[in-house]
């Protein structure tokens, strides 16, 4: 299927810019725009953020520093247009981030228990971090009203995207697994020698293995999706890419010794357009209005007051 680039709150990152870097909180201005100071503390909210929406860990070199400050002052100029003009309200701003919060970020974290450590990890509050949401929400809006009625696709344009783009749109290959965990690399062993004189898997997985979600399904992991995060250890999910099927491999990992078998092999395959054909044009449209959106914000920072500060 179609791989998704960003997700909601990616949309609305002026210019498409993630912030980075972080230093100590602080409230050493690092810009000023229509009479709102940035400050380094702002700056470092909008890192631990993004990094938690995006799961991904940023760069901090100078250059992108620079850019990701440039990016901040400009959102911060659309939240003014947006707010002055009523386009939402901070209330209802807030509400909106709320709603996210709950029915998107943490399910996508796990539980609310990951979202605290996250926050815990990158010195945020919830409240900042409520509030972070609460400003993309506010550009959200800003984006809909701006590119309201924009996006029109000419005719053929999401065929001629599938085809020119084949790799997106086919599913990964898949194989089909078992486990059995194990404290020692010596048991590990001894397990593996009986599987290879013939001891049937799903026996010695129910008496052996200590993986409580595998061990009543006789050590079965199910299909593995190659190349696809999942919750899998990292070493467990390349032993299953690695091998072919019939064959055992062993690898540590901090709960202790799995012993892996890989029993089927699924080849990926090419998603006829028909299925993501309206996955493709929404995007396509979607790409549009993000160009008619950039164009539009860097008019409005040309009508702004802006001042850059040295350590920013």
């Amino acid at each position: 299927m179609l791989r998704r680039r960003a997700g909601r709150w990616g949309a609305v990152l002026i210019a498409g810019t993630l912030f980075t870097g972080c230093g100590k909180a602080s409230s050493t201005p690092v810009a000023r725009v229509n009479g709102t100071t940035i400050t380094q503390h702002d700056w470092m909210v909008a890192v631990g953020s993004t990094e938690i929406l995006s799961g991904t860990p940023l760069s901090t070199d100078a250059k992108a520093r620079k850019a990701q400050v440039m990016a901040l002052v400009q959102q911060t100029a659309v939240e003014h247009w947006a707010l002055a003009r009523k386009v939402i309200s901070p209330s209802k701003a807030m509400q909106e981030a709320s709603n996210f919060l709950q029915h998107h970020v943490i399910p996508r974290l796990g539980n609310a228990q990951d979202l605290t450590r996250s926050l815990l990890q990158h010195q945020l509050t919830m409240g900042e971090f409520r509030q972070y949401l609460a400003n993309q929400m506010i550009l959200e809006a800003a984006f809909n009203r701006v590119t309201g009625g924009k996006g029109k696709l000419s005719p053929g344009a999401g065929s001629a995207f599938y085809h020119a783009n084949p790799a997106l749109f086919v599913t990964p290959t898949a194989k089909l697994a078992r486990e059995i965990l194990v404290n020692s690399r010596s048991q590990a062993f001894a397990i593996e020698n009986q599987l290879k004189k013939g001891a049937d898997f799903s026996a010695l997985a129910r008496r052996d293995s200590k993986d409580q979600a595998s061990l009543k399904t006789g050590g079965s992991l199910g299909w593995v999706k190659l190349g696809v995060v999942s919750s899998l250890p990292t070493m467990v999910a390349l032993a299953i890419s690695r091998l072919d099927p019939g064959q055992y491999g062993i690898v540590a990992t901090r709960l202790g010794y799995s012993i892996i078998e890989v029993q089927a092999v699924k080849p990926g395959t090419t998603v006829p357009y028909s299925i993501v054909r309206p996955e493709i044009e929404a995007q396509l449209v979607q790409s549009q209005k993000a160009q008619v959106f950039q164009h539009w914000a860097s008019g409005l920072m040309q009508q702004a007051h802006v001042q850059l500060y040295q350590n920013g």
